[in-house]
């Protein structure tokens, strides 16, 4: 009910918004600065709401793990020879 009722909320505010951007014929980079603004809560919802995980391997999209390669040990007789140096 919160939820539905904060996203009333910001919709009212956005369109409030834009009625009085066009009673007061606002310049273009106000129109910008909206236009991003509503993208950005538009597309927050849109993800909120969502129940899509890139890591879940049933969407098919799963990012791969990444394999670190294992050291390479030196041969047996460098590390033997060394140790009859030092």
């Amino acid at each position: 009910m919160a939820s539905k009722l904060s996203s009333g909320t910001v919709v009212l505010l956005m369109l409030t918004a834009t009625v009085l951007l066009i009673a007061i014929r606002a310049p273009a980079w106000l129109w910008l600065l909206l236009g991003s603004f509503a993208f950005a809560v538009l597309y927050i919802v849109a993800r909120a709401r969502s129940r899509y995980d890139s890591l879940d391997p049933r969407f098919g999209s799963c990012i791969p793990p990444i394999y670190k390669p294992k050291p390479r040990r030196r041969p047996r007789w460098r590390r033997l020879i060394q140790a009859a140096n030092s």
